[in-house]
C-alpha cells in the first residue's frame, strides 16, 4: 500500500478518536449542570415547603383574630340582652348571637384545618431538608466521579492530539490540505477502504480499471471515489492456503 495512504489512514483514525474524546470533554459541563439542577430542585422544594409554613402561619393568625372578634361580638350581644326592653329587640339579639356563634364555629373549623395543614407542611420541610441533604451528598460524589472521568478523558485526548500533530508533520502540506477538505465534507472520514469492489462509505461500485490500479503494488498515485470523492485504498485479501482449498473442493465433491 502507498505509504502516504497508510499515514492518512492512521491520521484519520487518530482524528476520529480525538474527536470522540473532545465530544466527551464537551459533554461534562452539561452533566455537571444536570447534577446541579437536581440539587436546585431539592433546594427549591424545601423553600416552597417553608413558604407554605409561613403562609399557613399567617392564615392561622388571621383566623385566630377572626375567632376572637366573633367571640367579642357574642359577648357584647349577650351583655345587651339584659338592656333591651322589648321582646322584638330581645329576639333580634338572640338571632345575632346565633349568627355570630355560627360564624365563630366556621372560623374555628378553618383554624383547625390550618393547624393540621401547618403540621403537614412542617413535616414536608423536614422531609425536604433530609432529601436536600442526601441530594447534596449524592451530587458531591457524582461531581467527584465526573471530575475523575474528565481527567482521564483529557489525558487520552492530549495523547491523541499529540499523535495527530505528529502524523500531520510527516505528511506533505498539499496532501494534508486535500485530505482536510474532503474530511470536512464527510464528517471527518476522508479515506475509505474498497470492499467487494465498492466504496465502503457510499457503496458505489468501483470501475474495473480503477480496481486494477488500486491492486497494483507500489502505486504512488492517489485515487478517489467518483461519487463521494473520498480517497480510496484497497487491501488485498490473503489467498486461502492450498491445502485448505483442496479440502474444500473435496468436501464440495462429496
Amino acid at each position: 500500500m502507498n505509504a502516504l495512504i497508510q499515514k492518512l489512514i492512521e491520521l484519520q483514525s487518530l482524528e476520529l478518536r480525538a474527536g470522540e474524546l473532545r465530544q466527551q470533554i464537551d459533554s461534562f459541563p452539561g452533566k455537571i449542570l444536570q447534577i446541579e439542577q437536581g440539587v436546585k430542585a431539592a433546594r427549591d422544594a424545601v423553600a416552597a415547603a417553608k413558604q407554605r409554613v409561613l403562609d399557613l402561619h399567617k392564615d392561622r393568625k388571621k383566623l385566630e383574630l377572626d375567632v376572637e372578634d366573633w367571640r367579642g361580638k357574642i359577648k357584647k350581644y349577650k351583655d345587651q340582652l339584659y338592656q333591651v326592653k322589648s321582646n322584638e329587640a330581645y329576639r333580634a339579639l338572640q338571632e345575632e348571637i346565633r349568627n355570630a356563634e355560627a360564624e365563630m364555629g366556621r372560623a374555628e373549623d378553618r383554624l383547625l384545618e390550618e393547624m393540621v395543614g401547618g403540621e403537614d407542611a412542617e413535616r414536608e420541610v423536614k422531609q425536604g431538608e433530609a432529601a436536600l441533604k442526601q441530594a447534596e451528598a449524592d451530587a458531591q460524589a457524582e461531581r467527584a466521579k465526573l471530575m475523575a472521568e474528565k481527567a482521564v478523558v483529557e489525558k487520552d485526548f492530549g495523547e491523541a492530539d499529540a499523535d495527530v500533530k505528529d502524523h500531520l508533520a510527516q505528511l506533505p502540506t498539499e496532501l494534508v490540505d486535500h485530505y482536510k477538505r474532503i474530511a470536512r465534507r464527510h464528517g471527518g472520514v476522508a479515506v475509505a477502504e474498497v470492499h467487494d469492489e465498492a466504496c465502503s462509505m457510499c457503496s458505489v461500485r468501483i470501475r474495473p480499471h480503477l480496481m486494477q490500479l488500486l491492486r497494483q503494488s507500489g502505486e504512488e498515485e492517489i485515487f478517489h471515489c467518483e461519487t463521494c470523492t473520498r480517497i480510496l485504498y484497497y487491501v488485498e485479501k490473503p489467498a486461502p492456503a492450498e491445502g485448505k482449498s483442496e479440502a474444500s473442493v473435496a468436501e464440495a465433491g462429496s
